[in-house]
Order: C-alpha cells, then structure tokens, then sequence
C-alpha cells in the first residue's frame, strides 16, 4: 500500500468510528445484552497489547482493545491523547468526582453492552493508561476486578522513547499526532499538570526533558496509582509481570481466567502459549532521572524482581567535574 495514503485511509477509519460510537450511544443494544466488565491496565509497552490478544482469543470473553471511540463518547476527557477530542480537554486522571450521569449512562450503552449473553460472560476492556482513572471507574462498574501487568522499567522507557521520538503513526486529520504522546503532546501535558497535584514528584518534574524520562514519569504513576488503590481493590486485583506472563503462560493463564471467572480451555492455554515468545530485553543508554524519581524507579525494579536501574540526573555532570579535578 502507497505510505502516502496511509494518513488518509487512518482518518477515515478514525470518523467512521467515531459515527460508530455515536450510533451505540443513540441505539444501545438491549439491556439483556449487559455483562460485567474487566480490565487490563499498566504503562503503555508493559505487555498489554499480548495479553489483550491473549484473552481476546478466549471465546468466553468480548475483548475490546482501547476503544478510544468509545471512551470519547462517554466523556471526551477521557480521550487523553486527544485522537478523537480537543487535546485541551483531556485528562489523564479521573476519579469519582468526575463521573457524571450522562457518563455512566453511556459506558453502560457502549462498553457493558458490548458483548453477547449466552455466548461471553465478560467484556474484557484494554487501555492502558485507565491505570490513572480507577476511581472513576469504582465509581461506573462497582465491584470490577482489574489485571495491572507490569514490565521492566527500562525496557519500558527505551520502548516508549523509540515510538515517541521515530513514530510511524500519522493521520491527515491531526497532523501534530504524536504516536505515543498524542495531538499537541496531550498526554504529556496532562500527566505535567495533574500528576504532582496528586503527589507525583512535583518539585522534579520540570527536569524530565526527554522522552525516555517522561515515559518513566508514566511508568511511576501508572505503578503508584495501583498502589494508591490496592487496598481499596484488594482481592479484585491480579498483579502479574511481563515475565511471568512469557515466561509460564499456561500458569499464569490459569490465574487470569481464575481472576476474570472465565473458563481455561486446553484449546485456549494452547492459543495463549502460541502466541507467546520469550521476553525481549530493550537495550539502550542509562535511565537518568532526578534523586527522588530515581529512588522510587530503582525501588519498584527492586520490588518487580527486575534487572537494571535508573542512576542520577547529575550524576554525568559530577563525573565530569571529577574528571576536571582529576586532570
């Protein structure tokens, strides 16, 4: 296919979606068709993406993957890259003050209506930043139980910067889109302005200037906002690793259906284990990051049983002026 066309033949598919989600909202499948709804949440480049086509061959299960039509149906805030929304308007995260009526109504004709009674027994939704919105979403679907996958940081950052920085996505209707930072770098912008409100390294955050810092600014948060929520979820939620998951897929298969009550089929854990290959390893340059950032980073590698860790922002600078003195 002609690159050029690409962005175009992108655009089109983004507004007949868009028709698509406004059509669920004016004509909701019947209330017969409502399923409970789970979710898979963790930083983007995690391992989201796998499990999701994991789960999404289980016949048991509606799979929706990152359905930003539909989330910007529902409240455009919640479009956080801006794909569908004023880039303006987005939020990263969103917690029970923000639901509104009209949300809750609308999450109910599109997403909780998604699959079919008789033949799934759950819809499984997949976006990963939702890791910022688990207060809003107790709030829609109460009781949901969540699976957060989590990945080594590095591996994570490095993936994040090559998407960010080389991004292959491109659409005519936005053309500042950013594959992984979104129209006019929204979701950058919203993790800037909410995250330290919340806690989230204020005082070091003017620091982060590349796309590898900022996407272990993401991956903080989206670890740090489980664990502001892990007690409230308790048993609900089913914390796993990138490894684990490549590494025995038949088990940890066993424990996600077990965690989303769907049935494990021979059939499916064959799928799972096909699908599967052994964990890549992102090689890159150092993860440099401000002292208290970097505390955290090297604490949560150490609590994931992860390899590598993040070193100081200065730590260049100092080992240059000790080279000076040296000479």
């Amino acid at each position: 296919m002609n690159a050029t066309l690409l962005p175009y033949l992108r655009s089109v598919k983004l507004i007949k979606l868009r028709a698509q989600a406004r059509l669920q909202c004016a004509f909701p499948r019947s209330e017969s068709h409502r399923l409970p709804v789970r979710f898979i949440v963790g930083c983007g480049r995690s391992g989201t993406t796998i499990l999701g086509k994991v789960l999404s061959a289980n016949k048991n299960a509606m799979y929706l993957r990152e359905p930003y039509h539909l989330w910007q149906a529902i409240d455009s805030r919640m479009d956080v890259t801006g794909l569908h929304s004023d880039p303006e308007d987005t939020r990263f995260f969103m917690d029970v003050d923000d639901v509104t009526e009209r949300g809750k109504k609308r999450f109910d004709k599109t997403i909780a209506r998604t699959g079919t009674k008789g033949t799934h027994q759950c819809v499984i939704e997949k976006t990963p930043h939702n890791a910022g919105k688990l207060g809003w979403i107790e709030a829609i679907e109460p009781g949901y139980k969540v699976i957060h996958i989590v990945r080594n940081g590095l591996s994570v950052v490095r993936s994040i910067n090559r998407l960010a920085t080389k991004p292959t996505y491109r659409l005519a209707i936005k053309p500042n889109y950013n594959q992984w930072w979104g129209e006019n770098d929204a979701k950058w912008k919203a993790l800037k302005q909410e995250g330290p409100a919340l806690g989230y390294f204020g005082d070091e955050i003017n620091q982060l200037k590349t796309s590898t810092q900022r996407g272990a600014y993401e991956w903080l948060v989206s670890i740090g906002e489980l664990d502001r929520w892990r007690d409230r979820l308790g048993d609900r939620l089913l914390e796993i690793t990138y490894t684990q998951l490549t590494s025995d897929p038949a088990g940890t298969c066993h424990q996600i259906a077990d965690h989303f009550d769907i049935p494990a089929s021979d059939e499916w854990i064959q799928l799972a284990k096909d699908m599967l290959s052994s964990e890549r390893v992102n090689d890159g340059d150092e993860l440099e990051l401000p002292p208290k950032m970097m505390k955290q980073f090297n604490e949560y590698q150490e609590r994931f049983g992860f390899e590598g860790r993040a070193v100081s922002i200065n730590s260049s600078d100092t080992n240059t002026q000790n080279q000076a003195v040296d000479q």
